[in-house]
């Protein structure tokens, strides 16, 4: 099957990269590709005008659990298979990178991390110190919404470190973990962590007013989609000093000029902190990606 590989390789060497082909049965063909391995990152929307000069494609793959960058419709009217992570759970459950860089966000945003990265010329001081004080994660309560794979994982670590942990998941009902049947049922954790994906039940999720009876200074993570909140709302929150937010996604990252024109991309304050959503972006877990979805590319010839 002749494969045009688009989403990041440049942490493997080309004959590594041809090994990986050569052994699920690929050649490479940018031309006139039979499979198209789309860049889950790019900055811009895939569609007609895109897909439209490939009349031989059968099949596109992107290393990802979102489709959100992808026409889906048009797609689907030239009968093109569509394969994403969500259809290789054995190589997804395997992906540790996003729930390993949400809990780096958790850390952070608890002990302070980066602002006394950034403090060190007032050493011990006592205004420095003041400014950098935090707490113990023990004891505390993480809410998780969204109890799938990043979900579980980020459950186990709570656990590790003495954590309580409850969530919300309409989905999910048996697990070791204490379950709420409604978002504002969290209102009483310390840390929430949004780990959902991105569908039309979950856009917007958390909405004016969800937050509002939630504990003062609440941790907000969210490393889903930016989607999944009202990012007015949001900003409306840190502004007011009764949250802190710390995400790796923000809303319309496939048009990153209007991204930037986002209130929560120009917002300088000590209670937000931004990643460019990289939480997935390591070797392993972008190698087993590529993998992954090579596979299920070729197996639904």
């Amino acid at each position: 099957m002749r494969a045009k590989i688009e989403c990041p390789t440049n942490f493997l060497q080309e004959q590594d990269l041809n090994a990986i082909l050569d052994s699920l049965g690929y050649t490479s063909d940018s031309k006139d590709p039979e499979c198209i391995i789309v860049n889950p990152g790019t900055d811009t929307f895939l569609g007609e005008d895109y897909f439209s000069r490939y009349k031989s494609l059968k099949a596109v793959g992107t290393p990802s659990t979102g489709v959100n960058h992808l026409d889906m419709p048009y797609l689907e009217s030239r009968n093109i298979t569509v394969k994403c992570l969500l259809d290789n759970r054995a190589v997804l459950e395997n992906i540790h990178a996003s729930a390993e860089f949400t809990w780096l966000h958790v850390m952070n945003a608890f002990r302070r991390f980066i602002p006394a990265v950034n403090n060190i010329d007032g050493w011990r001081g006592e205004d420095n110190e003041r400014f950098l004080r935090s707490s113990e994660l023990a004891d505390k309560t993480i809410g998780i919404v969204g109890m799938g794979r990043i979900g579980r994982k980020l459950a186990r670590y709570a656990e590790a470190f003495n954590m309580n942990v409850e969530y919300y998941d309409p989905y999910v009902e048996k697990n070791e973990y204490k379950r709420v049947f409604s978002l504002t049922s969290l209102q009483n954790v310390d840390i929430l962590c949004i780990s959902c994906y991105l569908t039309d039940e979950t856009r917007g999720l958390i909405s004016k007013g969800i937050l509002d009876n939630f504990k003062k200074n609440l941790i907000v993570i969210n490393t889903s989609r930016g989607e999944t909140v009202d990012e007015d709302y949001i900003y409306d929150l840190i502004t007011k000093d009764k949250i802190f937010y710390s995400c790796d996604v923000l809303c319309n990252e496939q048009d990153v000029e209007k991204l930037k024109q986002s209130k929560l991309f120009n917002l300088k304050r000590d209670n937000i902190v931004i990643t460019p959503h990289v939480a997935g972006a390591t070797i392993e877990s972008q190698t087993k990606a590529l993998r992954g979805i090579l596979d299920l590319c070729i197996k639904s010839r």
